[in-house]
């Protein structure tokens, strides 16, 4: 008898997890506990490789299927995806490995070990006469080139046009690079530079945050001596622009009011050089645990952890107030694959609904010639513009815009348009996709 491959066995778990609505990163870091480094690589690398190109694997799996693979169960669907994903985009794995280790585990999940073995042998046996969606169908050949959904690319391509949406949806298959901030309570960039240098990691600085480092290379950042030391934060380089945008001073009285994991709220502090108070509000309890983690492993001690809902918390008056609001998170789908498909305009309408009450409550905690940053990690104006203008309108009429160029570093001035608002993307794919805007409170 066979016996499984615990890998491949873990990975098809995750997806179908996914599938029914689960989150892939906390499945990931739970199946971490179980395997070793190598076999955890190779979970991440196919359980991302594949719900990355899902939409191009599965238009490629329906070439060569009798039924539309949409029609059969869950767990023989997502056994064909990961042993496809296998074949076509892993050099490393054998053709006969991909294959041999999905009809295995078909016997043992779905039952249909014939229907698997003969689909993924096709494939191989026919790859090279897989066609790509005819050019004058742009939204179904984005779709499938790219795998993002259909809705979301017809709104990209209606919005910045055909080659400005196939360059976002592009950089959106790419791995996403890993970012640190420093912690300047503790060293700057030059001496964090050289301390990870000195641990053998490969680094090169950020070209619009003064604060980032990417991490080219290297160790497993837990086991570095500076992050043991709480010298940097992990944090891209467009949520560090959204702190420095909000640049609350020493001694202020400060609200981060959707905190959770604490990244933005331990740089408000490192800013105000540990003079003042951050009031970290999240909602979670589990969540604000790892507010607390951050903050006591970066020394941030005047960052206050507090649980609350921010559509009702009532609490004080702040001179600067930072609404980092939930979101459909259609910024940030390559650091979530998993993200774009659970996911369709209800909920980007929907979210504009939770944004807009958690606007108007939070800006209600602002003083008199106080500030509030409103930010997401959304790309849609549903979610951005439009909220903002809505309260300016209607609640928020003692607001005005406050240019935010006199507060970022001079790289990042450029990603400000005319209205003041601030967007990463389409200009800088480098960074996540963040909108922000600062808003200013009048005097009476």
């Amino acid at each position: 008898m066979i016996r499984l491959d615990k890998p491949r066995e873990q990975a098809l778990a995750i997806l179908n997890s996914v599938e029914a609505g689960g989150f892939a990163d906390p499945l990931i870091d739970e199946a971490r506990r179980s395997f070793d480094a190598r076999d955890c690589a190779f979970i991440l690398e196919i359980v991302y490789g594949t719900l990355r190109n899902r939409a191009r694997l599965d238009w490629v799996l329906n070439r060569f299927s009798a039924q539309p693979i949409e029609r059969t169960d869950a767990w023989t669907r997502n056994i064909l995806r990961l042993g496809a994903y296998q074949m076509l985009y892993l050099d490393r794995v054998p053709v006969s490995a991909a294959v041999d280790t999905a009809t295995e585990l078909a016997k043992q999940y779905g039952k249909k070990q014939g229907y698997v073995n003969g689909l993924l042998r096709n494939l191989d046996r026919k790859r090279n006469t897989i066609a790509d969606p005819a050019p004058g169908e742009p939204i179904t050949r984005l779709s499938v080139l790219y795998s993002h959904p259909a809705w979301l690319v017809r709104r990209w391509v209606k919005r910045f046009g055909e080659g400005i949406a196939e360059a976002l949806l592009q950089q959106n298959n790419q791995p996403a690079p890993l970012v640190i901030r420093v912690n300047t309570l503790k060293t700057n960039r030059e001496e964090l530079a050289a301390a990870l240098e000195a641990e053998g990691v490969q680094v090169r600085n950020t070209n619009y945050s003064p604060l980032g480092i990417e991490i080219v290379a290297g160790p497993a950042l837990q086991d570095l001596t500076p992050f043991q030391n709480g010298w940097f934060m992990v944090q891209d380089e467009a949520a560090q622009l959204i702190s420095m945008m909000l640049a609350p001073q020493p001694s202020e009285a400060v609200l981060d009011s959707c905190a959770a994991p604490g990244g933005k709220a331990t740089h408000l502090a490192a800013i105000m050089q540990g003079q003042g108070t951050v009031v970290a509000l999240e909602i979670d309890p589990k969540r604000i645990k790892r507010i607390r983690e951050n903050s006591t492993r970066l020394t941030t001690a005047i960052v206050v952890p507090t649980r609350g809902d921010a559509t009702l918390f009532k609490e004080g008056v702040y001179d600067k107030v930072l609404v980092d609001a939930p979101c459909s998170g259609l910024g940030v789908l390559r650091r979530h694959p998993d993200g774009r498909w659970g996911k369709d305009e209800s909920t980007v309408r929907e979210r504009s609904l939770l944004q807009a009450r958690i606007l108007e409550n939070c800006a209600g905690l602002v003083r008199p010639g106080g500030a509030l940053v409103y930010a997401t990690c959304t790309t849609e104006p549903e979610e951005n513009e439009d909220v903002v203008a809505a309260f300016l309108a209607g609640p928020g009429q003692g607001f005005s815009i406050e240019d935010p160029r006199p507060y970022l570093p001079s790289p990042a001035r450029v990603l400000v348009n005319e209205q003041g608002f601030f967007h990463t993307y389409p200009r800088a794919l480098e960074m996540d996709g963040f909108f922000g805007v600062r808003i200013k409170r009048k005097t009476s």
